[in-house]
């Protein structure tokens, strides 16, 4: 098991200041469709959804850059009960659909696997947790459902580890003793494949360290694990809707394994805020960065897909999506403030960076 050991993010408090107050008049205003504040420019995805295929949430890009895989949930019942989801990849560049794969039960969770190109998705967030790999280059499907009793509800989003490894959000426990993340090894076999599951962080850590307010706290409980991501560094970022929170998985023999960051709208620091996702500006695939690229967005209830650009991204940059405010925002890692850059959204969901190469040869 492997998390880095550096800080988790430099300070965005200055870049925050200064396109919070012109951004802030606008961004409770009705708008007629999304809006992006200056520099950022908001545009739809020039891909258009495969026959059938809606709801599109979860997103991530291929190993080597070129393609978009997104996850349509098509209404199908997160409890695995009924219905199937799409698993669609699109050229970048074109907007081409080049696979389209129905699954049974509901797409939560998207990650392309680095090292073989695989795709994984995970099942089913509230019951019957499966794990699917798709193998883009034969089109084979691997389904795998989860029997551990370390998983007593469904799974939600996953980063990789390596070595047939990806570390998955435990969502919807039914045993309050469970774990929040586990991680899941594939054990390759010629007839059946399995997982084995690990568990890596309680719902209710030891000792949880408030990067906001700088001290130790007990007591604090992950009740809706949600989406997860890798920083920079290598650490897990996971999002938990009940406490309005981020909290960041390291090495467990570092100096404070498990942070906290508490989330805040800018305007009014204090009232919680949930997100829905968030996302580094570094390939959610293969970690790397660039200060140019392309922030996806996926509206779930609008059906659309949007870029996000500007002249420049800063390497540290972090964006989460506000599920309830339907605004995307840049967040201070430091101060746990969220400041909109594009707002009006139906039902933002998903984000992913696509980072674009422009450094010196």
């Amino acid at each position: 098991m492997y998390f880095g050991l550096r800080l988790v993010a430099r300070p965005l408090l200055a870049l925050t200041l200064s396109i919070g107050a012109a951004f802030l008049v606008n961004v409770k205003q009705a708008q007629a469709a999304p809006i992006a504040v200056a520099p950022y420019t908001l545009a739809t995805f020039k891909g258009t959804a495969p026959s059938g295929a809606s709801q599109p949430d979860d997103i991530s890009v291929s190993a080597d850059g070129t393609g978009l895989w997104v996850g349509y949930g098509n209404g199908a019942m997160s409890d695995g009960t009924s219905g199937s989801s799409n698993l669609v990849e699109y050229a970048i560049s074109t907007g081409t659909v080049l696979q389209n794969v129905t699954i049974p039960g509901h797409i939560d969770g998207l990650k392309v696997d680095p090292a073989t190109g695989e795709v994984w998705a995970d099942i089913n967030e509230d019951a019957k947790p499966t794990v699917v790999i798709f193998n883009p280059k034969n089109g084979k499907v691997q389904t795998l459902l989860v029997t551990s009793s370390l998983v007593t509800g469904g799974v939600d989003d996953l980063v990789f580890s390596g070595n047939d490894s990806a570390f998955v959000t435990a969502s919807s426990q039914v045993s309050l003793t469970a774990p929040v993340i586990v991680e899941i090894t594939v054990n390759e076999k010629k007839k059946k494949s399995s997982v084995t599951v690990t568990s890596v962080l309680p719902q209710s850590p030891a000792t949880v360290f408030n990067v906001v307010t700088n001290k130790a706290e007990t007591g604090d409980t992950i009740g809706d694990p949600d989406s997860m991501t890798l920083d920079p560094a290598g650490e897990l970022v996971l999002n938990d809707r009940t406490s309005h929170s981020l909290f960041i998985v390291r090495n467990p023999s570092a100096t404070n394994p498990v942070l906290r960051v508490p989330l805040a709208l800018f305007s009014t620091p204090d009232v919680p805020l949930e997100v829905d996702d968030t996302t580094f500006t570094i390939s959610p695939t293969t970690g790397a960065s660039s200060t140019a690229g392309t922030l996806f967005i996926t509206d779930t209830k609008a059906n659309i897909i949007y870029t996000l650009t500007k002249p420049y991204f800063p390497s540290n940059e972090v964006y989460s999506a506000a599920n309830v405010l339907n605004e995307v925002g840049l967040v201070d890692l430091n101060t746990g403030l969220f400041v909109p850059v594009a707002s009006g959204f139906m039902g933002v969901h998903g984000l992913a960076f696509s980072p674009t190469s422009v450094a010196i040869p």
